[in-house]
């Protein structure tokens, strides 16, 4: 059995070349395969190993750059990633429009979007990925940006903002990092009753098995999709 690692952190990092170099040794050494990317404004990375070694994993990292909030799941497939890519970028998820990262909205617990559901209230979900992951699987009802790239996200949003208009606003992505920058750059815009889904599809399917969630998982590796 091996284990998949999905996290993320923004967290300013002033070298990231040196974090990089200490993240492509210990990768290397413990047989990882998958992709981190580092720059100055955090980590985001997926990667697979065996059990015992995303354990140690998770306490290095942990040394470098503090508390991550991890989104672990198992797999029989030793080679779910071709390779070993640890990158330095100017965003570690690329959205090429400037966003303050203090203004990320508060975070929405699945139980509490669950709850949402049950009780039929009135918001707006927002799905922060593109077009292709949402056609695999998406929530129920949501708004699908009609975008290839997370970067079309801004220049979608200037020309359908009015539908955010006294609304409650919640942002939902595979495992969170897509949601908490879109968030903040809703909230940069003036948006202002604004959620992010706290771990993001990953974690609602852990905590209430996916209700409300039509389809299945898009996710980065050879799997492709998971229920």
């Amino acid at each position: 059995m091996y284990t998949v690692l999905l996290f993320y952190k923004f967290i300013n990092i002033d070298d990231p070349e040196k974090v990089r170099s200490e993240q492509e040794e210990f990768c290397y050494k413990h047989g990882f395969k998958g992709r981190i990317l580092v720059g100055k404004e955090g980590i985001n990375g997926t990667l697979s190993g065996t059990q015992e070694s995303c354990q140690n994993y998770m306490v290095f990292t942990e040394s470098q750059v503090g508390k991550i909030d991890w989104k672990l799941s198992n797999t029989t497939l030793q080679d779910i990633f071709p390779k070993l890519k640890v990158k330095v970028r100017p965003e570690i998820v690329t959205f090429g429009t400037k966003v303050n990262m203090n203004n990320k909205a508060q975070y929405l617990e699945p139980h509490e979007l669950k709850q949402m559901y049950d009780n039929n209230e009135d918001f707006l979900i927002l799905d922060g990925r593109n077009e292709y992951e949402a056609r695999i699987g998406r929530f129920k009802n949501a708004v699908i940006p009609d975008i290839e790239h997370f970067r079309d996200f801004p220049a979608w949003f200037q020309k359908n903002k009015d539908i955010f208009k006294n609304k409650k606003v919640v942002t939902y992505c595979t495992g969170g990092i897509r949601c908490e920058k879109l968030s903040a750059y809703l909230i940069d815009q003036g948006v202002e009753n604004v959620y992010q889904l706290h771990g993001g599809i990953h974690r609602y399917s852990e905590m209430v098995k996916g209700e409300n969630f039509e389809g299945e998982m898009y996710v980065f590796d050879r799997r492709v999709h998971v229920p």
